[in-house]
């Protein structure tokens, strides 16, 4: 009995993360998973998704816009000197041509800046990406934990 109930919960589980993980086509990129860490109204967040492409050429991610931000940038973290800094990157994050891009924890991500409502795990939000060659995608973000992840550094406007 204790075994099918473990069995039970287990596969429960893996149908839930199957649940959250969620993709967008555009040509010839997927966009994999966008998620954000919750963050409170007026302050800043953080998002993070994948970009795979099939294509023969490198595209970029120039930009993105979402209601729920006064503005998003797109920026990268990086440890200089020992200390760990995000740089605004106006050019964009490249996309390889047959390759994979990755905006995650501690390296390339969006920042949501001047948030207009609160973001609350189990929320999801919708943005749009821009791409130098693809064009534009709508996508929704969910608002998830980190875990695991150290926090963003502190970033000021």
């Amino acid at each position: 009995m204790n075994r099918r109930i473990l069995t039970l919960a287990l596969g429960a589980a893996l149908l839930a993360g199957v649940a959250q993980a969620h993709s967008f086509a555009l040509g010839a990129l997927t966009i994999g998973h966008p998620w954000s860490r919750p963050a409170a109204e007026g302050g800043n967040g953080a998002g993070f998704l994948s970009v795979t492409s099939k294509g023969p050429a490198a595209d970029r991610l120039v930009s993105a816009t979402s209601p729920v931000a006064g503005r998003v940038e797109i920026h990268e973290s990086m440890i200089m000197d020992g200390r760990a800094m995000m740089h605004p990157r106006p050019g964009g994050m490249p996309v390889p041509a047959g390759g994979k891009a990755e905006m995650k924890p501690g390296g390339w991500h969006l920042m949501f800046i001047g948030l207009k409502r609160p973001l609350a795990i189990g929320d999801r939000f919708p943005a749009t990406l821009t791409f130098q060659k693809a064009g534009k995608v709508e996508v929704e973000f969910v608002v998830q934990a980190g875990a695991g992840v150290a926090p963003m550094p502190e970033h000021k406007h």
